[in-house]
């Protein structure tokens, strides 16, 4: 038996073309993707927008979010009273400082008779030099003569005025005009007069009163009294 011969090539008519395996499907797809990820890029930055703008809507109507305001961490909380709000700093008192005072506020180069007037965070006292005398010479029969030639004696007054205070005859000192110094401890031995007594803690309405005596070469100088090892006022005899 013969064989057919081949059929004419196609394509054929009526029948669709076999799908193409070139590269533009390729570029098709990768198109679709691109525009997939785009809106779905859209989609997110749209809903992160739409939450900050929530926050910050509820922020201005709540408070929340806002920063706090600074306050003094050191000052110490209270107890909330009508007039002192909850947080409020406890009011702070100061400590009052040494001060002096003398005749017209001046309290150096005084007279005699010149009362020099101390307050500080223990109480106030007053001070008074009320007379000096001189000599040259030891009073008692055992006392020596003076080594810079004259004894300068001052009688003074000491009272406490309000709360406590100490008297101590060593807190008197004689200055010189050429600056050399000088305590009562050598003119405690000179016999003149009743030396000073000394006294720690004395309450409101004590006095003392007494002598403080100096060695000194003449009576250009000043008697100087020193509160917390500093001067606070002097005397010219």
């Amino acid at each position: 038996m013969g064989s057919y011969p081949p059929g004419p090539a196609g394509p054929y008519p009526g029948l669709p073309l076999p799908p193409s395996t070139g590269s533009g499907g390729k570029s098709a797809a990768l198109i679709v993707i691109l525009v997939l990820v785009g809106v779905l890029l859209l989609c997110c930055v749209g809903g992160i927008v739409l939450a900050l703008l929530g926050d910050d809507s509820a922020s201005r109507d709540t408070g929340l979010g806002r920063a706090a305001t600074p306050r003094n961490s050191s000052a110490p909380l209270v107890q909330p009273t009508d007039d002192r709000p909850l947080g409020a700093a406890a009011p702070t008192t100061a400590v009052p400082q040494p001060s002096s005072s003398g005749k017209d506020g001046e309290t150096f180069n005084m007279k005699v008779g010149d009362t020099l007037v101390i307050t500080d965070d223990e109480g106030t006292v007053e001070i008074t030099i009320t007379r000096f005398t001189t000599s040259n010479k030891g009073c008692r029969s055992f006392a020596p003569d003076p080594d810079e030639g004259l004894y300068l004696i001052a009688d003074v007054t000491v009272r406490v005025i309000k709360g406590t205070a100490s008297v101590n005859p060593f807190y008197f000192e004689w200055v010189a005009e050429d600056g050399k110094t000088a305590n009562g401890l050598v003119g405690a031995l000179s016999g003149c007069g009743t030396p000073l007594s000394s006294g720690v803690n004395l309450r409101t309405g004590s006095k003392r009163s007494g002598t403080v005596v100096f060695d000194v070469a003449d009576r250009k100088g000043v008697v100087e009294y020193q509160h917390n090892f500093e001067a606070a006022g002097s005397w010219k005899p």
